[in-house]
């Protein structure tokens, strides 16, 4: 393919015209075919020298395909502005911009009067012909809608509508290449009338129809050459100026400049392109204008890289250092995958491109880079005691301070054999084990023992509960102060809106129940069994947030009577807080484990609960986190906030409770670790249930046993 650009070039020794390039099928079809095939086609033509200065093919693949709408792969997520996989070829887009979506009840609302009503109707007609790709009737209908006159120019955005599709039109696409409808000169005139009627209260929408303006000025055959360009670049400067997050309106500059031969001014203007629009370097390396001042190109890419290189030198890389030093006393913080992103970037970035890691560097490691200052990893450390014994030529080694041992321990320990006699100086080494874990965060201060805990997390305590059937305990969990990020990052699959990443701390350590409540359990305390799946050691469901709430009041009352717990310890349904923190474990993936070996749920679980404890625990001894049954939270649901918090509880008042973790008949995504549901505290459901936590302060309580 000659031109693989996806942005019709001018050229001043001739070339493909604008309707030849229309009429290309090559390139209509791959721009069909989507994002990878974009991408593909346009490293396709690009220089070795030039690519290995943007990315690989892969990467920039990932990197276009993540800023498209998934449902027109030719306009961001807002469906407003202009994305970087724009052309102006494109009939979807153009269609778009024509107010295509737009019920005409809703057109019908800004109608003042019969002639205003009437055009309305007439637009409708105008558009249903334009996506039928019956554009010449589209046109005909469009001039008697214009004919209207004066009453048109007062019905709001009519007017704008109008005659930007008839821009439209007039300009061309994939879909509308017939020579006698296509008339840019025309198409530039209606696309400023457009802007016009746009201008005063919609700044967006005259911006895009200034950027079509400067586009249809730049496409023209007809007419003075340095005219059309001072035209195009200026219809294109006042876009940028309406809208300054156009992205495409500042590459748009940048391609018109550079056709001029302002090739310095063009480049300045590229290097302010937002993040989101960085993928249009990769355009412009690939656009036929710029590639004729490739050197000046490639040397504006290495600036930019060598930029970012030396940020990520600076910032990035003592950070990395720190990370991998620990990794081997803590595979946990190995398997982070915050950790490897961070790792992967500091130590592969001299062998990327511009767009390999700009989008991560400036996205991605923030939040990767607070995770883990706010993250705990635990590690055993190995102290190592080193003596140096002056052995008597004729005295046992015991005689010079050494520690008592057996011979074949020595033989271990020492560096070469034990010498017995004679004047000689010796190392010797011993391991002790610390058998206490140790708390440390690694972003700030990476490393610095920050707290110890009482009690191993996870260990195990039994609780007794009252008489009356086989099960005479409740089973717990230490779950040991610390502070975490709460939600869910960027990168997790399935997110939702609600899962912003915000910091927590936890001051005070607390029992997690080592399952969901069971039935068992349940009917030692409560008159009746709810539950629709019956077993005594499934889960009880069908309770209510008030229901489970007065089991756990009863429970406590059991256990202060029996002073088997101190006045300032309760049961109560965990805090939303308390339970991520209990699920994730110190770790911020969004399962603790292969889904179907830790949570029963849609794919598996045969539509009903199964006995809690058989799947696979959490680090900290936690069985059915994810699925099951959902657990109700002490919370009120609302948006997290921004600002970081210690022992949040919820709003005071709210309309709806939280429920977490996903249960039997839920999808994989509604039981991630950062998953939030909500209902009203009376709903009573055969996929909730419950957990409880037990806390209170820490100095009442027996330390908790290792098990």
């Amino acid at each position: 393919m000659p031109n693989p650009t996806w942005n019709f070039s001018s050229s001043p020794t001739g070339g493909l015209s604008w309707l030849e390039y229309l009429r290309d099928p090559d390139r209509s079809r791959v721009a069909g075919d989507g994002p990878t095939a974009i991408v593909r086609a346009l490293v396709a033509g690009l220089p070795e020298s030039t690519l290995r200065l943007i990315g690989s093919p892969d990467s920039l693949v990932a990197i276009f395909g993540s800023l498209v709408h998934p449902t027109n792969s030719l306009l961001d997520p807002t469906g407003m502005r202009l994305s970087a996989a724009f052309t102006w070829s494109r009939g979807e887009v153009l269609a778009s911009m024509g107010g295509m979506l737009v019920p005409v009840e809703e057109l019908m609302v800004g109608a003042r009067s019969q002639a205003q009503s009437e055009a309305v109707l007439l637009f409708q007609v105008a558009r249903e012909a334009f996506l039928e790709r019956r554009f010449r009737e589209s046109l005909e209908v469009l001039g008697r809608a214009l004919d209207i006159g004066p009453n048109l120019n007062v019905a709001g955005r009519l007017a704008w509508r109008i005659h930007l599709l008839r821009a439209l039109v007039l300009l061309g696409s994939d879909n509308n290449t017939d020579p006698r409808l296509i008339n840019p000169a025309e198409a530039e005139q209606s696309f400023l009338m457009a802007a016009r009627h746009a201008r005063s209260e919609y700044r967006l929408d005259a911006a895009r129809a200034l950027l079509g303006a400067g586009w249809a000025a730049y496409v023209r055959d007809n007419g003075d050459p340095d005219r059309r360009m001072r035209a195009a670049v200026g219809y294109t400067d006042e876009a940028r100026d309406l809208d300054v997050d156009l992205a495409e309106a500042q590459f748009q500059s940048a391609k018109f400049r550079v056709a001029r031969g302002e090739v310095d001014p063009a480049l300045h203007t590229l290097r302010w392109l937002p993040l989101s629009g960085r993928i249009l370097l990769l355009k412009a390396a690939a656009d036929g204008d710029f590639q004729r001042h490739a050197g000046k190109l490639e040397a504006f890419l290495s600036t930019l890289r060598e930029e970012q290189l030396a940020k990520i030198q600076s910032e990035v890389s003592p950070v990395a250092s720190r990370i991998r030093q620990w990794m081997g006393d803590c595979p946990e913080l190995a398997e982070t995958p915050a950790a490897q992103r961070v790792v992967d970037l500091a130590e592969r970035a001299p062998d990327r491109g511009l767009l390999d890691f700009q989008r991560y560097f400036e996205l991605g490691y923030s939040e990767d880079r607070d995770l883990l200052r706010d993250s705990f990893f635990e590690a055993r450390r190995t102290v190592i005691k080193e003596w140096t014994e002056e052995v008597a030529e004729s005295g046992p080694a015991e005689e010079a301070g050494l520690p008592a041992a057996s011979s074949s321990e020595l033989a271990v320990l020492l560096e070469a054999p034990v010498q017995r006699r004679g004047p000689a100086r010796e190392h010797l080494r011993r391991v002790h084990h610390v058998d206490h874990e140790q708390e440390y965060q690694f972003l700030n201060g990476l490393g610095e023992v920050i707290t110890t805990y009482r009690g191993t997390a996870g260990s195990q305590k039994q609780f007794p509960l009252p008489p009356g059937s086989t099960v005479t305990t409740l089973a717990a969990r230490w779950i040991p102060p610390g502070r975490f990020l709460m939600g869910s990052s960027i990168h997790e699959p399935d997110r939702e809106p609600d899962e912003g990443l915000h910091s927590v701390t936890l001051p005070d350590g607390f029992f997690f129940s080592e399952t969901p409540c069971t039935q068992a359990q349940w009917s030692l305390l409560m008159p009746y069994n709810p539950s629709a799946f019956r077993g005594w050691n499934r889960p009880v469901e069908q309770v209510s947030w008030e229901e489970a709430r007065e089991f756990a009041r009863r429970l406590t009352d059991f256990h202060h009577q029996s002073a088997l717990i101190t006045a300032g310890w309760r049961w109560d349904l965990p805090t939303e807080a308390q339970w991520e923190y209990a699920c994730r474990a110190r770790k911020s993936e969004m399962f603790h484990g292969p889904i179907d070996s830790v949570a029963w749920y849609q794919i598996n679980s045969n539509r009903q609960t199964h006995p809690v404890g058989a799947l696979q625990p959490n680090a900290w001894g936690l069985h059915d986190m994810h699925g099951n049954v959902g657990k109700w939270c002490l919370d009120w649901y609302s948006q997290y906030p921004f600002e970081p918090l210690n022992h949040p509880v919820g709003p005071v008042f709210g309309t709806f409770r939280v429920y977490r973790g996903g249960g039997w008949s839920d999808a994989a995504r509604c039981c991630r670790s950062a998953y939030r549901g909500r209902s009203v505290p009376d709903f009573r459901s055969s996929n909730i249930g419950f957990s409880l936590v037990l806390s209170g302060a820490l100095s009442e309580v027996e330390a908790a046993p290792t098990h």
